[in-house]
């Protein structure tokens, strides 16, 4: 039989044979939301059991509502930004005597600039820090630094999750003015030096799967019912664990480094 469709989540070290799997989920056939959705429950779940985990990276699947949930809990989210989303205006900004066109594109605030031969281009606005506010329900912003030729001004806008009716006053919340904020408005931007540096080890969790699939017979699980495919994956997941454990106890690597 073949084998079911499975959500797994877990933690890399830099050292080779070393990943720790924290999790693994069946996914029902036909379940709402699918895989993304089942994902999400168990990343919520993972940041409530373990204080120093900061968020998760994931790929394309997750979309606007999955990053919003995880975002309030208090959770990061780096993943690619869905590429049919079309730019869309955000808000002119007028600080003093000039005028700031903002954008929402490519998952960050961009300024709209003109030039002389009557072209303009969307271009991204420095970000100088990611803020996190609140207590049990979190608010995440970044703070701008819109460049001008008046002196640089500082904008703070909120990103990863859309407010809802009665969390702001009323018509200005994101649902009321039908902007998805957490759709458009990453966290941590596609285009940015810190997701091209952590974004990568997303690739390196997909190790754990194939490794999982070379130990299979034909790439299948021999086993009949979910109950006994998931116990047969709980198996492997705590080999891997088990292996990874003694490596670290024993403190050195199973492969030395090479020239």
């Amino acid at each position: 039989m073949g084998a079911p469709k499975a959500a797994s989540r877990s933690a890399p070290t830099s050292e080779c044979a070393s990943r720790v799997f924290l999790d693994s989920r069946y996914v029902p056939h036909l379940h709402p939301g699918g895989e993304a959705a089942v994902a999400v429950e168990g990343v919520i779940d993972i940041i409530s059991a373990a204080p120093g985990c900061m968020g998760v990276l994931y790929d394309g699947a997750f979309r606007g509502v999955h990053r919003d949930t995880i975002a309030r809990y208090g959770g990061l989210i780096v993943n690619k930004q869905h590429k049919g989303n079309e730019p869309q205006f955000y808000e002119s900004l007028r600080p003093g005597r000039c005028i700031h066109e903002l954008w929402a594109a490519d998952g960050r605030i961009a300024e709209k600039v003109h030039y002389a031969d009557g072209t303009a281009e969307l271009v991204p606005v420095p970000i100088k820090r990611l803020e996190r506010r609140g207590i049990q329900t979190f608010r995440w912003y970044h703070l701008l630094a819109i460049p001008c030729r008046h002196g640089l001004h500082e904008h703070r806008v909120a990103v990863g999750t859309t407010s809802r009716k009665g969390e702001r006053p009323p018509g200005k919340s994101d649902e009321e003015r039908g902007f998805h904020r957490a759709e458009h408005l990453q966290q941590i931007p596609e285009i940015s030096r810190t997701h091209q540096l952590v974004y990568p080890y997303r690739s390196d969790a997909e190790s754990g799967h194939s490794q999982l699939d070379a130990s299979l017979w034909n790439g299948r699980l021999i086993s009949y019912g979910v109950e006994a495919q998931q116990l047969l994956t709980l198996g492997f997941v705590l080999a891997q664990n088990s292996t990874s454990r003694a490596l670290h106890e024993e403190g050195a690597p199973m492969f030395s480094h090479t020239a």
